[in-house]
């Protein structure tokens, strides 16, 4: 089988038959470019469950989709502290386009919010959305534009550093479920660290989660590379998975795998000696 894992880059996929040990633990993130949206799709396609999509709309911040028992439900866009974010017809880099409408998520040195548990407020929260789900999901993703053009060296505050476990510089995407802690899933050192301008040029990513250890009614997405226009919308895919079918593996199911691969390498320079 293949053990997976998540890097701010993307998913690596390690092959290693002679283990099935994984552990579901947590969402795993997904940062893709837009060719590879597939990926994600497949994950949860593999798993016997299908995705929904809504195109973004401008102007429109309640979208529809079908929940886990298949019944009609909606996600509502709108800022983590209230009110409609604005919105543009689309965005397009390096002949690439995102596939729908976006609201702007561009860093503003607003209030900031996103301290939960006595953890630092991470400047730029306020900046981003928060899409609220009338039914939970475990699987959820849009597209990006603009990130990681400029402003990779700003400095974060001391305190958010230490709170959250963050390097010092870059643009950061941040994202944070049910109102709990949010975690640094890709931060751009340059341009370079965009899987879009990698892929194609383009300054366009995917970012998807899936969590199958449990379900979420709130998922808040924003940046902190100040200076920085960003984006987000193009299609939202919708997905509920079964619980356990996507895992990432334990350290030590790792640690085991990477010596059994040594070990077979070795096994086969001596069979051909």
């Amino acid at each position: 089988m293949k053990l997976r894992h998540h890097i701010a880059g993307g998913v690596v996929a390690l092959s290693a038959g002679l283990f099935a040990v994984t552990a579901s633990a947590g969402p795993v993130i997904y940062n893709l470019s837009l060719p590879n949206i597939n990926t994600f799709d497949n994950v949860i396609i593999g798993t016997g469950s299908t995705v929904v999509t809504a195109q973004v709309v401008e102007g429109t911040t309640v979208y529809n989709y079908t929940d886990k028992d298949g019944n009609p439900a909606t996600v509502t866009v709108a800022r983590p502290g209230g009110g409609a974010a604005s919105m543009d017809s689309g965005y397009s880099s390096g002949g690439q386009s995102l596939s729908g409408a976006v609201w702007d998520i561009g860093p503003q040195a607003n209030p900031a919010g996103g301290g939960v548990g006595g953890k630092a407020n991470i400047p730029g929260f306020n900046s981003g959305l928060t899409f609220t789900f009338s039914s939970p999901v475990n699987a959820f993703g849009f597209e990006i534009g603009d990130w990681a053009t400029c402003c990779t060296g700003g400095n974060r505050p001391a305190n958010v550093q230490a709170d959250y476990g963050v390097p010092a510089q870059g643009s950061g995407l941040w994202i944070a479920f049910d109102g709990g802690a949010a975690t640094l899933p890709a931060n751009a050192l340059s341009a370079n660290d965009n899987p879009g301008v990698v892929a194609a040029g383009s300054y366009t990513n995917f970012i998807g989660a899936i969590d199958s250890s449990g379900f979420f009614s709130k998922v808040t997405f924003f940046g902190d590379g100040f200076g920085e226009v960003l984006y987000a919308g193009g299609t939202l895919r919708f997905a509920s998975v079964p619980k356990g079918s996507v895992g990432v593996p334990e350290p030590s199911a790792l640690a085991l795998a990477g010596l059994a691969l040594v070990a077979l390498a070795g096994l086969r320079r001596r069979r051909a000696d």
